[in-house]
């Protein structure tokens, strides 16, 4: 099980998780204490995507952006964090407490 998975379900925090985890766990690169979710670095994500079906990249992030991105408007979804830009895309709050 991921660390930060053990940790939140630990901690009693109810949290959704990007399945197949097998495959996705090593996208997730902390958990938002403050509002108890999962961040999921999204290079790495698409990575997973690719890595793990027959999908290119353009593939990837269409697949990201139509089934995956709107899950952290569900509560206690999944945030999604760009190391790139250096930002969330989908948080509203201005900081988050990893």
């Amino acid at each position: 099980m991921n660390k930060f998975i053990k940790d939140g379900v630990e901690a009693g925090y109810n949290f959704v998780v990007l399945e197949p985890q097998s495959d996705l766990n090593k996208a997730i690169v902390g958990f938002d204490k403050e509002h108890g979710r999962l961040v999921y670095e999204v290079d790495e994500l698409l990575k997973c995507f690719k890595d793990n079906s027959d999908m290119d990249a353009v593939e990837a992030l269409e697949w990201f952006d139509y089934n995956v991105i709107d899950l952290t408007f569900m509560k206690n979804g999944p945030l999604f964090y760009d190391k790139n830009e250096k930002n969330y895309l989908t948080h509203k709050e201005k900081r988050v407490k990893l």
